[in-house]
């Protein structure tokens, strides 16, 4: 069964503080309402899920090009031509593929029956991925075709150092997803980089000068090590990987794609700054509003990154969903930066925070709390917790533990609502 490890990747991935709403409240906030600037979106659990499919499956792929790297994987002639020279790489550029449309599903279902053998040794959490194997064949048997999904580019460059990240294409949806990897295990220079959080500026978008008012300086603080890996990796040789993101995207974007953005743990953190950029940047041709769907988010920028940061969502230029389960540690981290100076360091978008047989929705805001909130989380909260719950798979079964009051609401709907996001969130005013 763990042949389709790599299939399911590619399939699935073309596809605190607040004001609190509880779950059984939650279903009086949907309405039919499910455009937004001329595109239809989905339900908040199908808009989500594919997202968190994405993000557990692209440590899969990239274990896979790692232990072919490595000689331990036999690719042979099994790779197209045109993949097989990509990968020589280290870099998987298949959007040539097919006529322009990239690397399609099937060819990937030839590449994984083929590996099946090699395939069962490098992935430790096969349980987990047949099941969600099974949930993308039930999508499939409901007439959602493999025809619509392509892989475009993978990049894992020394993946041991760098930012990991993937480009997929939705022809179905019309929409481009990159999606990043997490932290790897507690060892790596990943987890280093969560739990330090030395600040580094990053630029005020252009956007926001006018509405600010002077109310901001010309940066914002965000955690530096989170800022490097997509911003100012100085490992990296030639373009830093925003640009490369650009390039990658541009194409797809050019044809009327929206943006998604996805990631889980560390992951999640660049999924939130590179959403952040894309809603703050006024180049012409990136489309508007930006959609970031992020999994056990550390804590990414201070109170300057969420006034921005809000004021980009109350513009209509970003949708954010975070999502994370209670009582897991890593969303609480890091509390406040390190240095002479500390600051609170402060969470951003709507959050919806899982525990086995509820939820609660909430919007960030500043309060007497916050400092008391963060240490208390960061330091109360026992080690094993960071398995339990801050694992995939816990989200997921406790999203489908709710499926039913998820899939009666929509992300567009919980931005228009007062109670929720609170009387200072106001997008009449703008």
């Amino acid at each position: 069964m763990k042949t389709y490890t790599f299939v399911s990747f590619v399939f699935a991935l073309i596809f605190q503080a607040g004001p609190f709403v509880l779950a059984k409240e939650a279903g009086a906030l949907a309405s039919s309402t499910k455009s937004f600037g001329g595109y239809d979106y989905p339900n908040l659990y199908d808009e989500a899920m594919p997202m968190l499919w994405a993000s557990k499956l692209v440590y899969s792929f990239a274990k896979l090009l790692e232990a072919g790297r490595e000689g331990s994987l036999d690719l042979g002639d099994t790779f197209p031509p045109e993949v097989l020279a990509a990968y020589k790489d280290k870099r998987l550029d298949v959007r040539d593929m097919e006529g322009g449309n990239g690397l399609p599903f099937n060819k990937v279902v030839e590449i994984v029956v083929a590996n099946a053998e090699n395939l069962k040794e490098i992935e430790s959490e096969w349980e987990y991925v047949g099941n969600i194997i099974q949930k993308i064949q039930a999508a499939e048997d409901a007439d959602q075709s493999s025809d619509d999904f392509f892989l475009e580019t993978f990049s894992s460059i020394d993946a041991a150092t760098q930012c990991v990240y993937g480009v997929l294409k939705d022809n179905k949806n019309k929409r481009v997803v990159v999606v990043f990897r997490g932290s790897t295990d507690l060892s790596t220079r990943d987890w280093q980089t969560n739990l330090s959080a030395q600040l580094e500026g990053m630029k005020t978008p252009k956007l926001l000068k006018d509405s600010l008012q002077g109310k901001l300086k010309k940066r914002v603080l965000v955690h530096r090590g989170f800022y490097n890996y997509i911003f100012n990796n100085k490992r990296a040789k030639g373009d830093q990987r925003y640009d490369m993101i650009l390039n990658d995207i541009k194409p797809f974007v050019e044809q009327g794609y929206k943006i998604y953005v996805t990631g889980h743990s560390l992951g999640a953190a660049l999924s939130s700054l590179l959403a952040f950029k894309l809603a703050g940047s006024d180049k012409s041709w990136i489309p508007k509003p930006i959609t970031c769907i992020s999994y056990a988010s550390p804590i990414v920028g201070t109170d300057g990154f969420r006034t921005a940061f809000t004021l980009l969502e109350q513009m209509g230029h970003i949708r954010y969903l975070r999502v994370n389960n209670d009582a897991d540690t890593v969303p609480t981290i890091p509390p406040f930066s390190l240095g002479l100076k500390r600051r609170l360091m402060k969470h951003v978008g709507i959050n919806l925070r899982l525990s086995d047989d509820s939820f609660i929705l909430s919007h960030p805001n500043s309060n007497g709390w916050g400092f008391v909130n963060a240490v208390r989380n960061s330091v109360l909260k026992p080690v094993w917790s960071v398995l339990k719950y801050h694992s995939l798979q816990t989200h997921e079964e406790r999203m489908d533990a709710q499926k039913e009051t998820l899939q009666n609401l929509h992300l567009n709907d919980l931005y228009d609502d007062g109670k929720l996001l609170g009387k200072e969130f106001n997008r009449d005013e703008l």
